[in-house]
């Protein structure tokens, strides 16, 4: 039987660890040089650097069963004054005035956009030309409207179609993680993964969901016991040791370590917050800190200080991952990266065999029709 063909544009990494644990013959579309070079390293390819190359020359686009994206998402931020707001509304209009349907119009938006909005709209401009079998979309929570204007488009095309916010604790990621997401298939109803861990409740932690697994903290993930704290332990009354060992003077100072040591407790007591590629990316921020007005403030009081390996660990890369570049664009590919493990949990499902459409699927595709 031959393998499935993917196309994955805007790869990056993280869906291409999960075709090669699927056996999915992955295609790559990455304009990054450093991501290029850690791809290769990895053992996946990379055919072609710009996706409007895709769109504007036919002929460099192999045959493909699944068609993978995850176009850039820093203009959709809510962040600031509103900008996310303004770069939803282009794409929306965008989508209503059906510029997907030419590449050359579609192009023309990178002139009056910020030309990352206008990428948004390539994967939709691909599925209408190519009409893949299976598509999986991903992209941060703020772009769930589009996803579902995507929809509407794909059922008039004979798609099933699914968007979802998902949750990455929820497939075993050690870190909670969220994004829209889109599955769909044209020869039968989608069926979305089933979760294998139980969602994290912030608000009650104790609250597991049934039949699933307990969600793993970030300690447990990282083999970290209590009496093994991550980045501060007290070893004496004059000196603390862990990675940064460092003479420890009068109680002021020890009483400073012992509320850091209380602050970053919060490791062995649920998922890590969210994995990010910028600012300080060898910080993982505590709770209560990843939000748009402090998304550039890692160092907060009970942050955890993580090593590279242990940064992609919590994105549930495996461990002989092998890592090249510079710093910085390592931390960018594991901070930008589909959780692996979630990555392959939407794919496992997409490859499963189709369920039967039911009644619904008709009326969505009679309506968006």
């Amino acid at each position: 039987m031959n393998p499935v063909t993917a196309l994955d544009v805007f790869a990056g990494v993280g869906w291409g660890v999960a075709c090669q644990w699927l056996g999915v013959r992955e295609y790559g579309v990455e304009i990054a040089k450093s991501a290029i070079r850690l791809r290769a390293a990895n053992g996946m390819r990379t055919i072609y650097r710009d996706v409007w190359s895709g769109l504007f020359h036919e002929h460099l686009v192999p045959e493909h069963d699944l068609y993978i994206a995850s176009p850039p998402c820093q203009t959709f931020s809510m962040a600031g004054k509103g900008g996310g707001r303004k770069a939803l509304e282009d794409v929306l209009r965008a989508i209503d005035e059906h510029h997907h349907e030419d590449a050359a119009r579609l192009h023309e938006l990178t002139e009056s956009l910020d030309p990352r909005t206008a990428l948004v709209l390539t994967p939709l401009a691909h599925i209408y030309r190519h009409r893949p079998r299976l598509v999986a979309l991903e992209q941060v929570p703020e772009v769930l409207p589009v996803w579902h204007a995507y929809a509407n488009v794909m059922r008039g095309l004979g798609y099933s179609v699914r968007v979802e916010i998902m949750r990455s604790e929820q497939y075993g990621v050690p870190q909670t993680r969220k994004r829209a997401i889109l599955m769909a298939r044209l020869d039968g109803k989608i069926q979305p993964p089933a979760a294998t861990h139980s969602r994290f409740y912030p608000t009650n932690p104790d609250r597991l969901d049934p039949g699933v697994e307990k969600w793993v903290t970030m300690a447990d993930a990282l083999g970290w016991g209590m009496t093994n704290h991550p980045y501060l332990t007290i070893a004496s009354g004059r000196e603390t040791g862990g990675p940064n060992k460092e003479k420890v003077g009068g109680s002021a100072a020890r009483a400073k370590i012992y509320a850091e040591l209380d602050a970053g407790r919060w490791v062995f007591e649920r998922p890590a917050t969210t994995v990010v590629g910028t600012f300080s990316p060898h910080m993982i921020s505590a709770p209560g800190h990843r939000d748009f007005k402090t998304v550039s403030r890692q160092d907060v009081d009970g942050s955890v200080r993580v090593s590279l390996e242990q940064a992609a660990a919590l994105q549930s890369f495996p461990a002989d991952f092998k890592w090249r570049g510079t710093k910085t664009a390592k931390f960018l590919a594991v901070g930008n990266a589909v959780p692996p493990l979630m990555a392959a949990a939407i794919l496992g499902a997409l490859l499963a065999p189709p369920a039967e459409r039911d009644a619904w699927d008709n009326v969505f595709a009679a309506v968006a029709g």
